[in-house]
């Protein structure tokens, strides 16, 4: 509830001074909550955008695959039936991505 204002023009006064002075705080504060923010952004920026650049990197993606190829080899108990699909799988994908590699740069 909004307490009725003074009627003395002093205490008017004093009231009118508390609440600019309020007024201003919050607004010192939402500029600081949203410098941070920004900083905040800029540095996930930063990641995202070294991660976009690693991914990428021909050599990085088919050193990825081949390691995912060798996890998933190594921990596959089911048969040699499935385990030669995968390295056949990830030999595929390798070749491709070397492939794509080799490649001149589009103009």
């Amino acid at each position: 509830m909004i307490r009725k204002p003074p009627a003395d023009p002093v205490e008017r006064a004093q009231r009118k001074a508390d609440l600019l002075l309020a007024s201003q705080l919050l607004r010192l504060q939402a500029d600081v909550a949203l410098d941070q923010a920004g900083q905040q952004a800029d540095r996930w920026a930063l990641r995202w955008q070294a991660l976009r650049g690693w991914v990428a990197d021909a050599r990085v993606l088919s050193a990825a695959v081949a390691t995912a190829g060798l996890w998933v080899g190594a921990g596959s108990r089911r048969g040699q039936l499935l385990r030669g699909l995968r390295w056949c799988w990830v030999a595929w994908r390798g070749w491709r991505l070397w492939r794509r590699a080799a490649e001149p740069p589009p103009r």
